[in-house]
């Protein structure tokens, strides 16, 4: 059980410290949880700013957010313990422990936030994940995605996994420009995020972009955007 947890626990540490590169990590057809993603985004002040966050609501996401990032990283260590193999075997019993926490941080996050909070979250989140938004049951129903679209996004996601990984592990184990590094894995999944919008229909496009409510300018820095 410690094993299992501790890839657990790195899937969920790359959500809260690194969540840009998290959607590489995982093979075709897991998905990673849009509302951990949401509560690194909601670390940031000019996040806060736009939901109108109070004193008492930033208590309990720093709060939340702390929690996860505890329970990764108390028990990460185990992680040198596993082979690729193990891994790989471990990955289906991993995403759902990552899933179930992702279930448990939503009903979290509905508890602290109210509905004009949680409503325009939702848009940003749309925004700050561009295709990666494409997953996310409610809009593949609300998108009307066919599985042909689904098949083909799955195939773009594949396309840059390995590149995304490779910049990952380097930035992680500290070799190279981390700036660099960064910018890179920005700048692939910008452009594996625009291959993806293209296999929307024009229609699909548009209904996507009023799902995203106002446009927000997100600052810069690292994580932003996703």
């Amino acid at each position: 059980m410690f094993r299992s947890w501790s890839l657990a626990a790195t899937a969920l540490a790359f959500v809260v410290s690194l969540a840009p590169s998290a959607q590489a990590q995982f093979p075709r057809g897991m998905r990673f949880p849009a509302s951990l993603q949401n509560i690194f985004m909601l670390r940031n002040e000019a996040v806060r700013k736009e939901l109108g966050v109070n004193d008492e609501q930033q208590a309990l996401l720093d709060d939340l957010a702390s929690r996860l990032q505890q329970d990764a990283f108390e028990i990460i260590s185990g992680l040198q313990d596993l082979t690729p193999k193990e891994q790989k075997e471990m990955m289906g019993e991993v995403m759902k422990m990552v899933a179930d926490k992702g279930t448990e941080a939503q009903n979290q996050l509905d508890d602290i936030l109210d509905d004009t909070q949680t409503k325009r979250l939702k848009e940003l989140s749309l925004q700050a994940r561009r295709a990666m938004a494409l997953e996310d049951d409610d809009v593949v129903a609300a998108l009307k995605i066919t599985d042909q679209q689904k098949e083909k996004l799955a195939d773009v996601r594949e396309e840059g996994s390995e590149a995304m990984q490779q910049a990952f592990q380097k930035l992680r184990g500290g070799g190279g420009d981390q700036g660099a590094i960064r910018k890179t894995m920005m700048e692939l999944r910008n452009k594996l995020s625009d291959k993806a919008l293209a296999i929307l229909t024009p229609d699909q496009r548009q209904q996507f972009e009023k799902m995203q409510g106002a446009k927000f300018d997100f600052p810069p820095g690292r994580g932003f955007p996703f």
